[in-house]
C-alpha cells in the first residue's frame, strides 16, 4: 500500500517529503525525519449550528499539538521545525485539544448506545463527560426525529439509524427516501449536504479562493 512507502529508506540524492494529517503527531513515528513544516492547522469532526449537522471543518491546533508535531523532527537525529504561523498565532491557541465529545452534537452518540443497551446516557461514566444539557438536547432532538419514543426507547426508525454512520438528518432522508423510491436523488441530497457548499466559501479562509473568482 502507498502510505507503507513513507517508512522506506530513500535512496541516496533523494529527498523524501511526506504529507500527513494530524495522525502523525502521536500515533506514527517515522525514521530520518530531519524537516517539519507545520501548518498550524488540523480538520476536525465539528457541529455545524448553520447547517445543524456534524462536518469536518478546520481549525487551529492546540498548544500542546504543536509542541508534538516538532517533536515529529529530530527524534532520531538533528531536526527543525518550521511553524507556519506567528508567535502571536501560537500564544493565542488553547492549551489542549478539546475532546471531541465536547465539539459535536451527540445525536449519533446517543443512538450508539441505546442500540447497545448502554442504559441511560446522563448516568454513563464517560471519560471526558459531556454536559448534562448537551445529552438532554440530543435526547430532544432525537424525539423530535422519531428516533426515540416518549419512553427514550429507540424506534424502528431509530434503529436504522443506529446502523447508518451518517448524521441523524441524512440518514432519516435516506430511510425516508427508499420507502418513498426516490434513493437516487435521496443519495445526491445527502452527499451534497455532507461537504461544505462550494460556491459559498469565506475568503477570510482561504484568500487564494477569492483571487481566482476575481
Amino acid at each position: 500500500m502507498l502510505h507503507a512507502q513513507v517508512f522506506d529508506i530513500a535512496p541516496p540524492g533523494v529527498r523524501k517529503c511526506i504529507i500527513s494529517t494530524n495522525i502523525a503527531e502521536t500515533s506514527v513515528t517515522i525514521d530520518g525525519v530531519r524537516f517539519v513544516a507545520d501548518s498550524g492547522k488540523v480538520k476536525e469532526m465539528s457541529f455545524d449550528p448553520k447547517a445543524k449537522m456534524q462536518r469536518l471543518q478546520e481549525f487551529w491546533i492546540s498548544r500542546a499539538s504543536s509542541e508534538q508535531r516538532k517533536g515529529r523532527a529530530g527524534r532520531t537525529g538533528p531536526g527543525v521545525c518550521y511553524r507556519l504561523y506567528s508567535e502571536s498565532d501560537y500564544d493565542a491557541f488553547a492549551p489542549y485539544p478539546v475532546p471531541e465529545i465536547h465539539r459535536v452534537a451527540l445525536d449519533s452518540l446517543i443512538l450508539q448506545m441505546k442500540s447497545m443497551n448502554l442504559g441511560d446516557p446522563l448516568s454513563f461514566v464517560f471519560i471526558d463527560p459531556p454536559p448534562p444539557s448537551s445529552i438532554q438536547t440530543a435526547v430532544t432532538y432525537l424525539k423530535q426525529q422519531g428516533a426515540l419514543d416518549n419512553r427514550s426507547e429507540l424506534t424502528s426508525i431509530g434503529k436504522l439509524l443506529a446502523q447508518l454512520p451518517v448524521d441523524v438528518v441524512i440518514g432519516k432522508m435516506l430511510v425516508l427516501g427508499s420507502l418513498f423510491n426516490l434513493v437516487e436523488p435521496m443519495l445526491t441530497v445527502a452527499a451534497a449536504l455532507s461537504v461544505q457548499s462550494p460556491f459559498l466559501r469565506s475568503s477570510q479562509q482561504n484568500p487564494d479562493c477569492a483571487t481566482t473568482r476575481q
